[in-house]
């Protein structure tokens, strides 16, 4: 009677602990997709959507330098090349900020994949399991 006691709870404790563990991988997973989910929101404002019309207005900043009357010729050509090099680094940002925010998307597709399989998985009874 004794031994009977010890394998049910043998059973039951087995039974909760591969619960405790479920719940603490999904809950490890919901926490990873929403980081993920808070840097892709926090990324959005470096993105370089409108390319065209900030290369557009990095033109016209140009061409606002060089109608300019009152600086020389090497002050011009030196305000040119920073606003090139803004621009430069503004597409840089851009680049970065999109592949961070592909590789979270990513992240969160393969969390999503983890918590699937993990509901899925049934605990097998004490009984069932092999013993070697």
């Amino acid at each position: 009677m004794e031994n009977e006691n010890k394998v049910g709870i043998a059973r039951n404790s087995g039974r909760y602990s591969f619960t405790i563990k479920k719940s603490i991988v999904i809950v490890l997973a919901v926490a990873t997709i929403l980081t993920c989910c808070w840097l892709i929101l926090g990324l959005m404002s470096s993105l370089d959507i409108p390319s065209n019309k900030n290369d557009q207005f990095a033109s016209e900043q140009k061409w606002e330098v060089d109608q300019r009357s009152d600086i020389d010729s090497c002050d011009k050509q030196i305000m040119k090349n920073q606003i090139d090099l803004k621009r430069s680094d503004e597409r840089q940002i851009s680049e970065r900020a999109f592949q961070t925010q592909i590789l979270a998307l990513l992240i969160i597709v393969l969390q999503l994949i983890l918590i699937v399989f993990v509901v899925l998985i049934r605990w097998k009874p004490y009984s069932l399991q092999k013993t070697s």
